[in-house]
């Protein structure tokens, strides 16, 4: 199998920082929905063995929550950050291609939804949707050829290195 090129790499790796800020996000859902269901304290007045309050489910369940939500403001920050630097590259692309790698790598989108978003107006869309994706691949290999240009300095004033 083919080594994908660096630029790719680099791209993927952001796709990558998405992929698991999503799942930060779905395991404090997870956590909100088992704080909700944490059981209430027993007022029976029944006797039982004596613990630490701070060793609760409760507590645990509020601390893990309050820990995966600064995770994850610290996993938005380093993704924003991240974009940053790739974005006035991908900005020197043709309108289209610049799309088609915000939809992919900013978003996270899938490939079928790319070709949607591009190309979903078109009348014959509905009976052609492989054709347009494949325009889509292959409209983002060229948008990757030209990426790596710019990245690896071959345009007058870009950077050598993201």
């Amino acid at each position: 199998m083919k080594k994908p090129s660096p630029t790719k790499e680099r791209l993927n790796a952001h796709r990558g920082m998405l992929e698991k800020l999503a799942t930060l996000r779905q395991e404090l859902e997870y956590a909100e929905d088992a704080y909700g269901s944490i059981r209430s304290p027993d007022f029976s007045g029944m006797p039982r063995g004596s613990s630490d309050p701070s060793k609760s489910p409760m507590v645990e369940a509020v601390i893990r929550k309050i820990e995966l939500e600064e995770r994850i403001k610290r996993k938005e920050a380093e993704i924003a950050a991240d974009w940053a630097e790739l974005e006035p590259f991908i900005e020197q692309l043709q309108p289209i291609e610049t799309l088609i790698m915000n939809l992919r790598y900013y978003y996270g989108a899938e490939w079928d939804d790319v070709a949607f978003n591009v190309f979903g107006r078109r009348r014959d869309y509905a009976q052609k949707p492989d054709y347009y994706k494949n325009r889509v691949f292959k409209i983002h290999g060229r948008a990757l050829m030209t990426l790596s240009g710019i990245i690896d300095g071959n345009s007058e004033g870009t950077p050598k290195e993201i």
